[in-house]
């Protein structure tokens, strides 16, 4: 059996058909996200997301990522903490 995921109640949740629309609401503000890799490498590079959890899944490269200045950061990190343990 996993770990089991943090308290998730307080936040609520947006579902996007396109990667791209997502990278959008996180650069807003909107919240977090999980997104692949090949369509972030420039938000990466220069800093405008950071990654939450420093680590690839196998054949995946999908990154956690954030606002650096994100108000809920705390939460972010429970968040990114769980995903790191459950490697």
């Amino acid at each position: 059996m996993g770990a089991a995921v943090p308290e998730m109640e307080e936040f609520d949740q947006l579902t996007f058909r396109e990667e791209l629309h997502a990278i959008d609401a996180v650069i807003a503000g909107q919240g977090i996200a999980i997104l692949g890799n090949t369509l972030l490498a420039h938000e990466l590079e220069t800093d405008v997301l950071v990654k939450a959890v420093d680590f690839t899944a196998p054949g995946t490269g999908y990154y956690l990522v954030y606002l650096s200045d994100h108000p809920r950061k705390a939460q972010i990190e429970d968040l990114a903490s769980w995903a790191r343990s459950v490697r």
